[in-house]
Order: C-alpha cells, then sequence, then structure tokens
C-alpha cells in the first residue's frame, strides 16, 4: 500500500490518513461520504485512494463544489434523520447506474454523526 500525498502533508487530516488505510488495505470498491458542507469528501479527495468515492450532499452548490475535486462523483441527496435509510437510498441510486453492485465491499463515512462503517451492498 501507498500512500499518495506528494505535496498535501499539511492539508490532510489524521481521521482522512486513518479512513485512506483502511480502505486500501480492505480493497474496499468504493468510499460513499455523507456530507452537508463538503469539507470530508474535499479531505478525503487530497488522500488519493484507490478507490472511488461518491459524495453524498444536500447541497446543489456543494455538490458543483465538490465535482471540482480529484476524484469524486458528487450527488444531490436530501438527507433523512435516519442514516440507515441515506444507506439504502445511495445504494438503489448507485446500482441503478450500475456504478456499485451486490457484494462491493464499500466504506460510509458521514461528518454528520462522525462515523465509518464498512459494509458489502446488499
Amino acid at each position: 500500500m501507498a500512500l499518495n500525498l506528494e505535496g498535501n502533508e499539511n492539508k490532510t487530516n489524521p481521521m482522512m490518513l486513518g479512513l485512506l488505510i483502511i480502505a486500501n488495505n480492505l480493497a474496499v470498491d468504493a468510499i460513499f461520504v455523507y456530507t452537508r458542507k463538503g469539507d470530508m469528501a474535499s479531505l478525503l479527495s487530497r488522500c488519493r485512494p484507490d478507490c472511488p468515492i461518491f459524495a453524498f450532499t444536500p447541497s446543489t452548490h456543494v455538490r458543483r463544489c465538490l465535482n471540482l475535486q480529484w476524484g469524486l462523483i458528487p450527488f444531490r441527496l436530501d438527507f433523512s434523520e435516519d442514516m440507515e435509510s441515506n444507506l439504502s437510498r445511495t445504494f438503489v441510486l448507485l446500482k441503478a447506474r450500475g456504478m456499485v453492485k451486490p457484494g462491493d465491499l464499500v466504506i460510509a463515512v458521514s461528518d454528520m454523526l462522525q462515523s465509518i462503517q464498512v459494509m458489502k451492498i446488499p
């Protein structure tokens, strides 16, 4: 596993570095980021993980800004209070677009709940 952080030593967050190590060691198929302001997705983008990063935000403005970040595939999604509901809706959305498939290993991270979950797509 190689960390590609050249030139980013002062710009990366320790939590994002930990997430990158987990993602690369587990060889996950994707990282899902649920973010209101886009900060977590932006920080993760700077770490250059080996898998795609899907960012979900309720803000059209944030989605547009994230579209300019390296390796991010942003979507606008109205969040519910129930994180499981958000996960289910994003699984359906990305499976319908052929971007993930059942059995794919993903990491879901949220700046709203400060949580990290590793799961397989149902």
